[in-house]
């Protein structure tokens, strides 16, 4: 089974560094372009976006990966719960994003891109998982990330020539998403059969354990932001969003094992898993000494010393890159083969652990500013993998043991 993990991990990883490239590009050069709170008015739009979408998927692009691990996914109803899902999310974002518009001050553009946005991720991130569960893994990994090169595109056209206008910028990227959306669909229910068994609603319920986890996930990633919006300002929700940057070289990593090992989850063994973490362990550490070395000129570079001031940063989001990298792996496993009891015991740990987050947040960002909001991030995630580890070890012990 591990040899077909790291065929398929190469692969898949490949891929994500191909497409990941473009993120950065693009938002170096809107941090180049735009004032810096412009820049911070368009972090709050990836923050609304990458919260709201997720939220509105209900667990299910998890829930519906686990039960196909067991069934073929041409044998069953999969676009009618999708629909659902995509009509409700409509409905959700185009109530909830004006409200969050109107809180911080934003204009029409910025509700334009992000219910389009929204509404476009959702249907990509189900449909491509559908791809995927039907054993296409690289396939449905492109069909997820072109809208993001497409994007990319778009945002050079404009950087070369010279039109900085943020309102222009999110009625172009909106527009992209609407019609990427229409495209993915028709593209996959021409792709795979849509069967006629339908989808069990256990399967439905399993993936609203899933739910309470990416509710936990988004607030514990996307909850920092808010925060240092609300108790500092957009602006510097703006420099710690290019601070972050390098790590989308970690989260490439992240993505890529998250990718593979949940839905290859019931074939691994202990040998299996060790050379994960190992694997992991060993990129999360190159990757920071690359840039605990270079990163202050580089980012110094790209963005033409505007951000010079925050670059005392840098070590501390090597550090969470790293946690992450790891979190990542008991993270997929416990989400792909552990039983109710587990899950549930998983899913309790994390929300004490998120509810003793949100006021520690409040508190460090409030007296230590940017470097309280990457500590305590670094603390949330060590302490979650530290769990997770826990759970993995006592289940792999067992199966040892022949229980």
């Amino acid at each position: 089974m591990i040899n077909k993990y790291l065929v398929k991990y190469r692969n898949v990883t490949i891929l994500i560094m191909l497409s990941a490239a473009f993120g950065p590009i693009r938002n170096v050069l809107l941090g180049r372009m735009l004032t810096i709170s412009d820049f911070g008015v368009y972090s709050l739009s990836l923050t609304v976006v990458g919260l709201l979408y997720p939220l509105l998927l209900f667990g299910q692009q998890r829930g519906l990966i686990r039960f196909f691990i067991k069934h073929r996914v041409e044998d069953y109803d999969w676009k009618r719960p999708i629909m659902v899902l995509l009509y409700s999310s409509i409905f959700v974002s185009i109530i909830t994003v004006p409200i969050i518009s109107w809180y911080y001050n934003v204009n029409f553009p910025f509700i334009y891109f992000c219910v389009l946005a929204i509404t476009s991720s959702l249907a990509t991130e189900l449909l491509a998982n559908i791809i995927r569960s039907s054993g296409h893994y690289e396939l449905a990994l492109i069909l997820q990330r072109m809208v993001r090169i497409i994007v990319t595109v778009l945002v050079i056209t404009f950087f070369l020539i010279d039109r900085p206008i943020l309102s222009s910028i999110f009625y172009f990227a909106g527009s992209v998403n609407l019609f990427y959306g229409l495209f993915i669909y028709r593209y996959v229910i021409k792709k795979i059969d849509n069967g006629s068994k339908k989808v069990p609603i256990s399967a439905h319920k399993e993936g609203l354990y899933f739910s309470v986890m990416d509710i936990i996930t988004l607030i514990n990633a996307y909850g920092v932001n808010l925060i240092i919006a609300g108790i500092l300002s957009v602006d510097y929700l703006g420099i710690f969003f290019a601070i972050c940057i390098i790590l989308r070289v970690y989260d490439t990593f992240v993505q890529s094992t998250d990718f593979v090992v949940m839905p290859s989850s019931g074939d691994l063994d202990k040998k299996g898993l060790l050379i994960i973490i190992i694997k992991n362990l060993i990129l999360g550490i190159l990757i920071s000494v690359f840039f605990i070395i270079f990163g202050k000129s580089l980012l110094s570079i790209v963005y033409a010393q505007k951000y010079d001031g925050y670059l005392y940063l840098l070590p501390y989001i090597c550090i969470l890159g790293c946690t992450k990298m790891m979190d990542v792996i008991p993270s997929s496993i416990v989400s792909g083969i552990s039983n109710k009891y587990t899950l549930k015991q998983y899913v309790s740990f994390n929300i004490i652990l998120t509810i003793l987050f949100i006021p520690s947040s409040i508190y460090s960002i409030h007296y230590h500013g940017l470097k309280g909001a990457a500590i305590v991030l670094i603390i949330l995630y060590m302490i979650r993998s530290l769990f997770g580890f826990g759970i993995l070890y006592r289940r792999f012990e067992l199966e040892k043991e022949g229980y």
